[in-house]
């Protein structure tokens, strides 16, 4: 029950949907990751050049962390249907363990195109060697309908400032939850 109580806190502040809400099975309504100081706005910046996210950055009133929240999936109501909140905190952070987001790109394949073609200016397009889909180019991208990276950096100097493995896919993709 405490816990029910603390994420429906939580999805009150971040305006995210109620626990109460039926599952359409779409995937989590939001991930948190801490990341580093003074990196929230920067963050923002990489996912709205990067994706055209809408972003938003904040300072939480009850522990006064700097918060970068991150829409991605449909957006009704002023609500995104996913997000992925970076908290910056003073906790270490411990070494990058392998985890990844899987995440749909725009609402058309000219959107996935685009922000292949941001990554690639990026600089950040990054190639599993787990997975077959050694995607190094658009046109490999397109055959697979997704791509990788795993760093996000700051646009101006290209310094990493947090890892994570993203997969990016095209609403072309056969697992797409909209088809």
């Amino acid at each position: 029950k405490e816990d029910i109580e603390t994420y429906s806190s939580a999805a009150e502040l971040y305006g995210l949907d109620s626990v109460d809400d039926e599952s359409e099975c779409k995937g989590v309504s939001y991930v948190e990751f801490l990341v580093p100081r003074g990196t929230t706005e920067k963050i923002a910046e990489f996912y709205d050049c990067v994706f055209d996210a809408t972003t938003s950055c904040f300072t939480d009133p009850s522990s006064n962390d700097d918060v970068a929240i991150v829409a991605f999936g449909s957006i009704a109501n002023g609500r995104s249907s996913q997000n992925m909140l970076f908290r910056e905190s003073d906790t270490e952070l411990p070494p990058y363990d392998g985890h990844h987001v899987a995440l749909y790109v725009g609402e058309s394949k000219e959107d996935f195109e685009q922000a292949f073609k941001n990554i690639l200016e990026a600089q950040v397009l990054w190639v599993n060697p787990r997975f077959s889909d050694k995607v190094t180019n658009l046109n490999t991208a397109k055959k697979w309908n997704q791509f990788r990276f795993k760093h996000i950096t700051d646009l101006k100097t290209g310094k990493k400032i947090f890892e994570l493995e993203h997969e990016c896919r095209s609403v072309e993709h056969d697992s797409w939850p909209g088809k």
